[in-house]
């Protein structure tokens, strides 16, 4: 072999090399010392990936404070170090210490995703972030597109976390997402296929166990999120897949509603919301319905109910295998023209007010069978607006409380009382 043969044969194997290789935002001037501005750095390292190759966009363990909104482009993964999440994030791995936005809720994101990009591995922490005093910030991260993902990543304060909403967009992916966000956790809206969530939990410790500078007192911060924090709110998306979900102490766990581009669909399965004003808020869904299998629903000691169905809706929700329990009085409230059933469930209200009914059914289709209701108390109450219910095969603990007031076609059959 001679020497042009070897130098082409060595060229080629080095543009293979690098056409393989993460751009490190370091070679683009970033710090990563918590000082200095690293976000034109960093920008300039994402715009050459992506009028190149594409691909990873790495940052090493450090801090890097973001003073301006970063765009990823289409194709490109901006990725931290982090895979495993957990309280103790702001002293290793890639942190963003972020400013951008400060004060202007409605300004670009810290991050914005566009078609087949992703973020990876990134905690994000706001220092000027405050309770009391509480700042508005834009999302820290928001989505366009086809195939938007959030992979690994913690969202220690943010004011609004995650959005695939704002913007058209399908097949969007969050996983293995954690933190503590203030106003809004995830936002779903003007999804037209199938959007999925995995693993994604928030818990008001992520904040209280950052081991930073000027965290909140924890009676004010479950106060906050308490009166404030939405977690996870659905409008129009088409079969959502959300598996493995948890909101502790929000002012509500699940919405489900709608806008002018349409309502929501999907299949909800082993999610949680514990400690919250409403486990569970429905405005609004899709005919096909929300499919909500092993949830487990937890009201506080404020709750009056823990699932709401509004008198706007007019579509089905369907919860099977699901248990409620708390210090809340009344498990759900049922209105509107739409179906609920509720099958081979648990109802654990521990609350006050006695005189509550568990289920209180003022219109719609009810279905409850199989289900346990393990207290000593009124079980179900049916509207004169109720059009079809049917109460079948379900265990009652002492006494069997049933009113029926409704005008429609009630049937009810093989109950059982446990003395």
């Amino acid at each position: 072999m001679n020497l042009t043969t070897l130098v082409t044969v060595a060229a080629c194997a080095f543009l293979a090399v690098s056409a393989g290789a993460a751009v490190n935002v370091k070679d683009y001037g970033a710090k990563g010392d918590g000082s200095a501005d690293d976000s034109v750095a960093i920008q300039k390292a994402l715009d050459y990936a992506g009028e190149n190759i594409g691909g990873v966009v790495q940052l090493e363990a450090g801090k890097y404070r973001i003073d301006k909104p970063l765009n990823v482009p289409e194709g490109v993964t901006l990725a931290g170090v982090w895979e495993a999440p957990h309280h103790a994030q702001l002293s290793k791995g890639t942190v963003f210490n972020v400013y951008a936005g400060k004060d202007d809720e409605n300004g670009p994101p810290c991050i914005m995703l566009n078609p087949s990009s992703a973020v990876k591995g990134i905690t994000f922490f706001y220092p000027e972030q405050r309770i009391p005093g509480t700042l508005p910030y834009p999302w820290t991260i928001q989505g366009q597109g086809m195939h938007g993902s959030v992979i690994d990543c913690t969202f220690v304060n943010p004011y609004k976390a995650i959005d695939f909403g704002q913007y058209k967009n399908e097949l969007h992916y969050i996983r293995n997402c954690f933190g503590c966000p203030l106003k809004i956790g995830v936002h779903i809206d003007k999804c037209t296929d199938i959007g999925r969530i995995e693993n994604v939990h928030f818990n008001p410790h992520y904040w209280a166990r950052a081991g930073s500078e000027n965290i909140p007192k924890w009676d004010d911060l479950i106060k906050y999120i308490g009166e404030n924090l939405v977690a996870f709110q659905f409008k129009r998306t088409d079969w959502e897949y959300v598996h493995n979900t948890f909101v502790f102490g929000a002012k509500t766990g699940y919405h489900f509603t709608a806008d002018k581009d349409g309502s929501v669909n999907g299949n909800f399965l082993g999610i949680g919301a514990d400690w919250c004003g409403r486990a569970i808020l429905v405005d609004h869904c899709q005919p096909p319905g929300l499919l909500i299998t092993n949830g487990e629903f937890v009201g506080n000691n404020k709750t009056d109910i823990f699932m709401e169905i509004a008198d706007t809706h007019n579509g089905v929700v369907q919860l099977g295998n699901c248990s409620f329990w708390g210090p809340a009085s009344q498990i759900a409230k049922i209105d509107g023209k739409g179906t609920v059933s509720f099958s081979q469930c648990t109802f654990l209200n521990q609350g006050g007010h006695p005189d509550l009914y568990t289920i209180d059914a003022l219109s719609g289709d009810i279905n409850i069978s199989n289900c346990r209701f393990w207290m000593e108390r009124k079980d179900i109450r049916l509207g004169k607006n109720v059009t079809t219910a049917v109460i079948s095969g379900n265990r009652f603990k002492v006494n069997k409380e049933i009113t029926n007031e409704s005008e429609g076609d009630v049937q009810e059959g093989l109950n059982v009382v446990a003395k």
